[in-house]
């Protein structure tokens, strides 16, 4: 695939609005606050799942085992951080919140432009239908370049990981982009490189 080919991709990929806090995060309770200043909601497990619309829902909810991870919520629309177990505080920081809740306000934004309330939630159990939901690859392509970005903020070098998987002679490891690669079809994974593309030019080619 030639890097000049993603140029011809006219569909607009969506930039999630920046957080600009310089909140300091220590605690639940400063997670919580942090959230509430900026339009996010902090949830306990017990309270995401009692919250879900459905038994599919449920169903097809992240485990428990997870300490935390976030979604755009059908019922609530708008992003919720879920926190299942203390252990988490001993990995958050506010740059991983703050790349998840981008993330999720990419869904959001989403929904805003169908101009449809709910939002069926897809199952992240079934790897290749999670990863190869359109609404996901933009979302999940957002955070690829979100990390690429943080490897160099120069344009050259990050396209170039599209072709040769390696960032300034360095092979590129990102466990979310092994699983796409691993679960998806060639299709799928390049309008994936697609998307990628077009958030490093947006960002970085200026």
């Amino acid at each position: 695939m030639y890097i000049k080919s993603f140029k011809k991709f006219n569909e607009a990929v969506i930039i999630p609005s920046k957080i600009e806090d310089d909140y300091i995060i220590s605690d639940i309770k400063d997670i919580k606050e942090y959230g509430e200043r900026n339009d996010f909601l902090v949830m306990s497990y017990d309270e995401f799942y009692e919250s879900l619309p459905s038994d599919k829902a449920r169903k097809e909810a992240p485990p428990r085992s997870a300490p935390f991870f976030a979604l755009f919520h059908p019922v609530l629309n708008k992003p919720i951080f879920v926190i299942s177990n203390n252990n988490a505080l001993s990995i958050l920081t506010k740059g991983i919140i703050d790349d998840i809740i981008g993330h999720e306000r990419i869904h959001q934004e989403q929904v805003k432009r169908r101009g449809k309330i709910t939002y069926n939630l897809p199952s992240p159990t079934d790897r290749k239908s999670y990863f190869s939901n359109k609404d996901e690859i933009m979302a999940f392509s957002w955070s690829i370049a979100n990390d690429v970005i943080n490897k160099t903020n120069d344009f050259e070098k990050a396209k170039e990981f599209l072709i040769s998987n390696k960032i300034q002679g360095r092979r590129y490891s990102n466990p979310l982009w092994n699983d796409i690669k691993r679960y998806c079809d060639d299709t799928t994974i390049k309008r994936y490189k697609k998307y990628i593309y077009m958030y490093l030019d947006k960002y970085l080619n200026k």
